[in-house]
C-alpha cells in the first residue's frame, strides 16, 4: 500500500486545488469528502469513488479493495478543509447533470452561501422531494462546505442544472406548475392557499430574491406569512415550501 508524509506530492497537491478550486474541480470531474460515515454514505449510493486517503487507524473504515493510500496526520489536516480533521478523506466523481423526473421540486436562483444549498439539498432528501434545481448562479454544490452540510444528501439527491427558460419549457411540456417564492404582498399565502399539484418551486437570492425573469416565468406566486421579521433564510423558506408538498401530498 502507498503511503504519503509529504505535502509536496502530486496527489496531495490535486486535492488541496479539488478543495479550493471549483473551475478546477470541474475540470477534474472530481471532489474532496470526509469522515467514514461519508465513506459509508458514498458507498450505499453507488458513487463512484476514486481513492481513499486515511490514517493507518482508519483503515478498518475502508471496504476491501478499494483504492487507498495511508497518510500522516499532518498531510490530514492539509487535505481535509478542516481544523478537526476526521483522519479519512476521498475523492468521487461528481456525477452528470442528471435529467428531471417526477413531478416534486425545488429550484435555487443564484443562491449563493453554501451553507444554504447545502441545507436544501438535505432537506430535500429527507423529504422526497424529486430533484433540486440550479439555476444561475448558485454556490458550486461541490465545494466543501455544502457536501460537508448535506451529510450525505448529496450522493442521493437528483441535482439538475439548468436556466429559468429551459425550467419553463420542461414544466409546461410535463404539466407541472412553476411557482415563484417571493415578498409580494398579493402573492397567495403559503399554508392558506395550496400549492398546485405537480408543482415546482423557485426559491431567490438571499438579498435580491428572485430575478424578473425567473417571477415572470411563473404560473402564481406565493409568500410566507411573516408576524415579525421581513423575509427568511433561504434554507428556511425552501423548506417551509418542500414541507407544505409533502403535506399537502403534491
Amino acid at each position: 500500500m502507498t503511503h504519503i508524509s509529504s505535502r509536496k506530492n502530486s496527489e496531495i497537491q490535486r486535492l488541496r486545488r479539488l478543495l479550493d478550486d471549483g473551475g478546477f474541480r470541474r475540470c477534474e470531474g472530481a471532489f474532496v469528502c470526509q469522515g467514514s460515515v461519508m465513506l459509508e454514505e458514498a458507498v450505499r449510493s453507488g458513487m463512484e469513488i476514486e481513492r481513499v486517503y486515511c490514517l493507518e487507524s482508519q483503515l478498518h473504515f475502508v471496504p476491501e479493495g478499494m483504492p487507498c493510500v495511508t497518510v500522516t496526520p499532518e498531510i490530514i489536516e492539509v487535505i481535509s478543509g478542516v481544523e478537526s480533521a476526521s483522519g479519512l478523506v476521498f475523492t468521487c466523481r461528481i456525477p452528470q447533470n442528471r435529467a428531471l423526473s417526477g413531478n416534486r421540486f425545488i429550484a435555487l436562483e443564484d443562491v449563493r452561501d453554501p451553507g444554504n444549498v447545502g441545507t436544501v439539498i438535505r432537506t430535500a432528501d429527507a423529504l422526497g422531494i424529486d430533484g433540486v434545481i440550479m439555476l444561475g448562479s448558485c454556490a458550486d454544490c461541490f465545494a466543501p462546505k455544502v457536501v460537508r452540510s448535506t451529510m450525505g444528501s448529496l450522493f442521493r439527491m437528483p441535482l439538475h442544472f439548468c436556466t429559468v427558460e429551459q425550467l419553463r419549457e420542461y414544466c409546461t411540456q410535463q404539466g407541472i406548475s412553476l411557482i415563484a417564492a417571493e415578498l409580494n404582498d398579493t402573492a397567495c399565502r403559503l399554508g392558506e392557499t395550496p400549492l398546485a399539484s405537480p408543482c415546482c418551486v423557485m426559491i431567490g437570492n438571499e438579498a435580491r430574491g428572485l430575478s424578473e425573469a425567473a417571477v415572470k416565468s411563473a404560473d402564481r406566486s406565493y409568500i410566507i406569512p411573516m408576524q415579525g421579521a421581513e423575509s427568511l433564510n433561504a434554507a428556511v423558506a425552501a423548506s417551509l415550501f418542500m414541507w407544505e408538498m409533502t403535506r399537502d401530498g403534491v
